[in-house]
């Protein structure tokens, strides 16, 4: 799909870290369940994958970053302003910043990157939808002002996009994107406080680097390939490991006492949406009965095993301003009211309701992610004891929103979304979209009204602003109820307490996690 829809690989990034030495000359082992490589490493051009997830936030640093409590704060850039009502973004770079090869950071290297994000050829169009339109005018090689087609409040997390080094493909955005970036002699220079130093079918070693500030404490960080979560279980318990990212429920079934637990709340989301091109789910009233006879609470505590926090509109509950509680929908009716006024009747004891003669059978599509098949499943029962008679259909994960969404072959559909501590809901929620470029699947006409909240939400300028403009489009999409928005999944962070990683944030993404890793040690 196009737009910013970027697929929760859910169970995909398992990590675990071993110190092999001490002092200065340590190196973080890194455990990741991931096919043998050599591995993609370009978080910009791989944004979705585990591996190239974890170097971009060692090695590939943006302009910001997200902060402790998810807001944009610098990471290479020196300081950032924003002016003319958020369509002007002033920043400057430190004059002391280089590369890993010694070339100091300038904005030519913004401008580089700027080229490569709009150039035509690049390859991910849901990273290069909010660079379109802007430009960058530099005032020296250490300021310069992005000026942008319109006000947009959440452009400085954009700009966590990692920086790319002009000098290292000669200011060509073709050569960036025609490189090998699975070559470890092609990946380029590093601006983070790691490099790139070998990429092998069975590892990606990084080591430090030396024009990096303040400098690493650590002298590498090695990421090995392992086959799965048993086999990084299994190094966990002969000690040859010291953490684990666990993500699902499973990963931390079998695992040795004594290690210290940390919950991590993510910035996914998960939601039951509804196609609405044809019946019974073209009668918001059917989809409705629907929505009432999921229970949240019970969905985490027997599908999940506690493992994420209730979720009650389209943001993701690590995301501080937009919390909402149960009560901010306000009630439906009943799944048995709602489909007896639209003419269902469910034959005793328990049968399935049906109409004309038709049974109310739905079908619900995962993709094949753990843990949302077994969510999908709890659904099922839910579904099934309110008398809607339903299947869940399993789905290959790799294509799933461009095979499964993107041609609308489903009738429902559970599938989890990262899209970072600020999406843009108005690529998600959008009305009247092209098919394939939204998660509003109505056939209905174009809901100028949603469209309007939608526009307010992404101009606000404040806290108070955004908590009302969000308020606006959660109610308006609970009255036509294009999907139950379910759970926020939350991670664990496990490890020995002889091991000293500090800065573990209560929510993030990996940049947020490895923001402190040069302090890292055991």
């Amino acid at each position: 799909m196009a737009g910013s829809l970027v697929l929760l690989l859910l169970g995909a990034g398992f990590v675990g870290l071993s110190a092999r030495s001490m002092a200065t000359n340590q190196v973080y082992q890194e455990a990741l369940v991931a096919p043998t490589g050599p591995s993609p490493l370009s978080s910009l051009l791989d944004p979705s994958n585990p591996i190239s997830q974890a170097v971009g936030a060692l090695v590939q640093p943006g302009l910001m970053r997200a902060g402790p409590q998810g807001n944009a704060v610098p990471a290479l850039a020196a300081s950032w302003k924003s002016s003319n009502g958020g369509s002007r973004y002033t920043f400057t770079l430190p004059r002391d910043g280089r590369w890993s090869d010694g070339q100091p950071i300038t904005t030519r290297d913004v401008g580089f990157t700027l080229a490569v994000l709009q150039s035509p050829n690049f390859p991910q169009p849901a990273v290069a939808a909010p660079w379109r339109g802007i430009s960058l005018y530099a005032t020296s090689f250490w300021s310069g002002t992005f000026v942008l087609p319109a006000a947009a409040p959440n452009f400085p997390m954009t700009a966590e996009v990692p920086l790319l080094p002009s000098a290292a493909y000669h200011d060509r955005p073709q050569q960036f994107l025609a490189g090998d970036q699975r070559t470890t002699a092609l990946f380029p220079p590093s601006a983070g406080p790691f490099t790139v130093a070998a990429n092998t079918p069975d590892q990606v070693a990084l080591t430090r680097n030396p024009f990096f500030r303040p400098t690493p404490l650590l002298a590498g960080f090695d990421i090995d390939l392992e086959p799965s979560p048993a086999a990084v279980a299994g190094l966990l318990a002969k000690g040859r490991v010291d953490g684990w990212l666990a993500a699902t429920p499973q990963d931390l079934v079998g695992l040795p006492s004594g290690l210290v637990e940390q919950r991590i709340l993510s910035y996914s989301f998960v939601e039951l949406l509804m196609n609405e091109a044809a019946g019974p789910l073209n009668n918001v009233v059917v989809r409705r009965a629907i929505a009432a006879a999921v229970n949240r609470t019970q969905l985490i505590s027997t599908g999940l095993d506690g493992l994420a926090l209730p979720e009650y509109g389209p943001l993701p509950e690590s995301i501080g301003w937009a919390r909402l509680g149960r009560a901010s929908l306000g009630p439906l009716p009943s799944t048995q009211q709602s489909l007896q006024s639209q003419g269902y009747r469910r034959p005793p004891p328990l049968g399935v309701f049906e109409k004309d003669g038709q049974r109310l059978a739905l079908t619900i599509s995962v993709p094949n992610l753990e843990p949302l098949p077994q969510a999908a499943t709890e659904i099922a029962k839910m579904l099934d004891s309110e008398g809607l008679a339903v299947t869940v259909s399993l789905r290959a994960a790799a294509d799933f929103v461009s095979s499964t969404l993107g041609a609308e072959d489903f009738q429902l559909a559970l599938v989890g979304f990262d899209n970072g501590p600020d999406p843009n809901l108005t690529s998600f929620w959008g009305s009247g979209a092209p098919v394939g470029q939204s998660l509003n699947f109505s056939q209905a006409p174009v809901d100028a009204l949603l469209n309007h909240e939608l526009d307010l939400l992404a101009t606000a300028s404040t806290v108070a602003a955004r908590q009302t403009a969000y308020s606006a489009v959660t109610l308006r999409l609970a009255q036509d109820m294009p999907a139950v928005f379910l759970y926020t999944p939350v991670e664990v962070y496990v490890h020995l307490s002889s091991v000293h990683v500090p800065g573990i944030p209560a929510a993030g993404d990996p940049i947020q996690r490895f923001a402190d890793v040069t302090g890292w040690s055991t």
